[in-house]
């Protein structure tokens, strides 16, 4: 029982909240990406940053004017 209880608070609880601050950042659903990073820790945090790569990319590519950076 608390090998699960080390594994919530220090594995998948971080994982969430870093998924979860990423994705906030980016206009995206807190709670959608920190359940998201709760089940399925840091592979989360890795798709949350290709999505957001991916947000970012064709945002610069349906605006040209705009300074992507």
């Amino acid at each position: 029982m608390l090998d699960y209880v080390f594994l919530l608070v220090f594995v998948c609880l971080p994982s969430a909240l870093i998924t979860g601050y990423i994705a906030h950042m980016n206009n995206r659903s807190l709670w959608r990406w920190m359940l998201f990073g709760l089940c399925v820790p840091f592979v989360a945090v890795f798709v949350t940053m290709v999505v957001t790569y991916f947000d970012q990319k064709r945002a610069a590519r349906n605006n040209p004017d705009s300074d992507a950076r």
